[in-house]
């Protein structure tokens, strides 16, 4: 094993570089997430081998036998996938955050391209949570509106018990868009029908899942604010889809702990950053309160600004997460923060972001030339150090696009 983290890709695809333009990079980004990234269900693997831009095997993973010393080594799952687990990890996240990028490309390109590539993302979110929806679990998960973390793929989830919020979330946001922008009558009724069973489901479990091993009570979490910024977001949207006293009362329970939303105590791109995209989507669902979301989304952007100039994934590059860069995955944060506040130079911003990421080695998920001595244990294993990151692609593909879709309706409004 190198002693620095490096470029270890050893095929002729992706390319070193990416391309000498935003506009060249947009083409290798979008190149990549498909050839490297889809699935043969239509769903996006989150991570795979950064050797051999294959799906991490068994047989890769020499150094976590069973999962032990991995994130996964205590989570409820089968364990012939604890080794493998950043398969699809995030894979509800990337294809929420695609199907965002999309919505956005297609808005500047009316590519139908696009939109097929849209709805096959869509179909294979759709039979995800169909399958899902098929779960007994004896200690009361699964059922209707259930969305775990696929690890052995969307079409073998009987045995998965664990999920995370920004999952929900970006699923969430990634379906809103469509429904906004291509959704036939047929595939509205199918997203209002999802959308409400994930806030069914959290509601009716108390706002309580399993995370790597441990129950997590979101509601004993007072300072987490992508937690409640994303159930204030979920039960505005299922509301506005089936106005209820259920899903009112959701919001209100999490409108307790608004304060969280304030907090400049958490400093991590993707906490601050995700807590401003589920504001300004609260921002056209509940108008009623505008002064507060944006007076939060600004301390949220504030903290988020922190992290970017340091160039790190928490402001002080604190505990293990140092080994993490932001890079271009930020630069979809700070392209919502332009749209709230067009005249704060977070477009320039933004764009600095994207440019700094452009080459192979900066689409890893641990940064390239960092000592693997001051890794974790579970950031240095085979399972996990030199992972090729599919977020961080369709992070910067969506802040491309709503970068270049925001200016372009600017352009037609003057």
């Amino acid at each position: 094993m190198n002693e620095v983290t490096d470029d270890v890709c050893e095929c002729d695809f992706p390319p070193v570089n990416y391309g000498k333009t935003l506009e060249e990079v947009e083409a290798t980004v979008s190149q990549v997430i498909e050839r490297v990234f889809r699935d043969d269900d239509g769903i996006l693997r989150s991570f795979v081998n950064g050797r051999t831009m294959k799906p991490m095997r068994l047989e890769d993973v020499k150094d976590r036998p069973h999962g032990m010393g991995a994130h996964t080594e205590n989570s409820d799952i089968p364990r012939k996938f604890k080794p493998v687990w950043t398969n699809y990890e995030n894979a509800g996240q990337a294809s929420g955050t695609y199907l965002e990028a999309l919505c956005a490309k297609w808005r500047v390109t009316g590519d139908e391209n696009v939109r097929e590539l849209a709805r096959r993302t869509v179909n294979a979110i759709v039979t995800f949570w169909e399958n899902a929806s098929k779960i007994e679990h004896p200690l009361g998960g699964g059922g209707k509106g259930w969305f775990p973390k696929p690890y052995a793929g969307i079409r073998n989830v009987a045995d998965m018990h664990e999920c995370s919020i920004d999952q929900y979330v970006d699923v969430t946001t990634g379906l809103h868009s469509y429904y906004c922008t291509f959704a036939s009558d047929e595939e509205k009724s199918k997203i209002e029908e999802i959308i409400v069973s994930f806030a069914d489901w959290w509601y009716d479990h108390d706002y309580c899942g399993v995370y790597f091993g441990r129950a997590i009570y979101w509601k004993r979490l007072p300072w987490h604010s992508m937690a409640v910024a994303g159930f204030l977001y979920l039960n505005a949207l299922a509301y506005s889809f089936n106005p209820s006293r259920k899903f009112q009362h959701g919001f209100e329970i999490w409108m307790e702990l608004k304060d969280a939303l304030l907090s400049t105590s958490i400093k991590a791109v993707d906490m601050n950053g995700n807590t401003i995209n589920s504001l300004e989507r609260l921002i056209a669902l509940r108008p009623d309160l505008n002064v507060f979301w944006l007076h939060a989304a600004a301390c949220q952007a504030q903290v988020l600004v922190e992290c970017v100039e340091q160039g790190s994934w928490t402001a002080g590059a604190k505990a293990h997460w140092s080994g993490l860069a932001s890079y271009g995955y930020d630069a979809l944060y700070l392209a919502t923060a332009h749209r709230l506040w067009p005249d704060a130079g977070y477009d320039c911003f933004t764009r600095r972001r994207l440019e700094a990421c452009t080459r192979r080695e900066h689409f890893y998920h641990v940064r390239r030339g960092f000592h693997v001595s001051n890794l974790p244990g579970t950031l240095s294993g085979d399972d996990y150090r030199d992972i090729f990151s599919c977020e961080r692609h369709t992070h910067w593909l969506s802040a491309y696009w709503h970068l270049v879709s925001y200016k372009n309706v600017n352009q037609n409004n003057t």
